[in-house]
């Protein structure tokens, strides 16, 4: 590999990285949120770049995007970490999985696969995972700042994961034809492009 690639491919990665970031922060703008009950795909830019690059890229995805969409919404808070955390590990979960798994979550394994049943479970369980990390982080918040009570929040808490696995769901669903599209571009890594 020549000195050219190694040093323009992080430089590239990097922006894409941004790029997403930034498509994170506008599709939170897009999401619908009733009672502390949001139906979104703003994990879904932190989800392609799991795929792609791994789980610290889609860690940082999600956890710049979620960051930047809390600060421009409600402005930096105690809690405003608690609340970046699912995002940010939703990327880290799926990224780790792709690795744990890799033979069924390739993401050229996952396009000539008939039903990728092992990429569709770990998305609904990146969803339970950021529904319960957010029910913690609206917990906290509303301890701390006197809102809410413990039944109000816990009550809709069945609603929260449910609303996290149909997005997951939604998402995982818009993932797979990105991918394919994404596979045949000399942005991603040769290995993802097979």
């Amino acid at each position: 590999m020549s000195k050219t690639r190694t040093v323009r491919f992080p430089i590239l990665r990097i922006a894409i990285d941004a790029v997403l970031v930034a498509l994170y922060f506008g599709l939170s703008w897009l999401s619908v949120e009733i009672g502390g009950i949001k139906l979104t795909f703003a994990g879904l830019p932190a989800m392609i770049c799991a795929m792609i690059y791994g789980p610290i890229d889609g860690f940082l995805v999600g956890f710049l995007g979620a960051f930047c969409e809390q600060m421009l919404k409600y402005g930096f808070t105690p809690t405003t970490l608690l609340w970046v955390l699912g995002p940010a590990v939703r990327g880290l979960f799926i990224g780790c999985c792709k690795l744990i798994f890799k033979k069924s979550m390739a993401p050229e394994n996952l396009l000539k696969a008939k039903r990728p049943y092992v990429f569709f479970a770990v998305c609904i369980v990146s969803g339970v995972l950021v529904s319960l990390l957010n029910t913690m982080a609206f917990y906290v918040d509303a301890k701390m700042f006197h809102y809410y009570t413990y039944e109000l929040i816990f009550g809709v808490l069945w609603l929260r994961l449910l609303s996290g696995i149909l997005s997951s769901v939604l998402m995982s669903m818009v993932t797979l034809p990105v991918l394919a599209g994404v596979r045949h571009t000399t942005l991603v890594p040769k290995k993802v492009r097979t």
